[in-house]
């Protein structure tokens, strides 16, 4: 606990600081949001069946935190996909049926870190990883085949920013972010991933 008081006054001590126009300085707020491709493949009951969906997703992510040096900086993140395909459930028998949903969401908590590039590029490298959710909502009881527990996640992005202002960026950035969880339900083990390629738009207060 102590340590982690420490850690919190050392970035708010950070966040404050005095930060130069047109650097990575300083206290640090990002927002990206966009379209791409995404697909989740679950497994039921170890080859019962599977679940399955691929198609248009889209990503809103969030990073709040500060510089602990000129370029790099340490943050905490948050981001959420939204899947608009159904699903698809197919048996080990290779039986189908579509699965429509009113709202498929992952969500992924966690902390990270994003690079400048050196030279004025604007160019940023950046990486979190964390705990992932999966919150989905069906009108009927194929619902209960999709109640996972929390798992593990990762996203990494690239991108390139253009300063509009002394302290503020827009830009372009490509993400990839891949999500993973497992749970027993019905005495059934259910084992599920997904993975998401966003191409988003960028606002930087830096």
């Amino acid at each position: 606990m102590k340590k982690l008081l420490v850690f919190a006054a050392m970035m708010v001590s950070l966040a404050f600081a005095k930060s130069e126009p047109f650097t990575h300085d300083g206290f640090y707020f990002s927002i990206t949001s966009g379209l791409g491709y995404g697909s989740i493949n679950q497994d039921v009951g170890n080859g019962l069946a599977t679940i399955e969906s691929k198609g248009v997703q889209a990503e809103t992510s969030f990073k709040i935190g500060a510089a602990i040096v000129h370029g790099l900086i340490i943050h905490a993140t948050f981001a959420m996909n939204q899947l608009y395909s159904d699903l698809v459930a197919t048996s080990k028998y290779g039986d189908e049926e579509s699965l429509s949903h009113d709202g498929f969401n992952i969500f992924l908590f966690g902390g990270g870190a994003t690079f400048y590039i050196p030279g004025n590029t604007n160019i940023f490298l950046s990486a979190s990883a964390g705990a992932s959710d999966y919150s989905i909502s069906l009108g009927n009881k194929s619902a209960d085949y999709l109640n996972l527990d929390p798992g593990f996640g990762f996203t990494a992005m690239i991108g390139k920013e253009w300063w509009i202002h002394e302290e503020l960026g827009l830009g372009i950035a490509f993400s990839y972010t891949h999500t993973s969880a497992e749970g027993t339900y019905r005495r059934q083990h259910n084992d599920a991933s997904t993975n998401m390629f966003t191409l988003s738009a960028s606002f930087t207060f830096n």
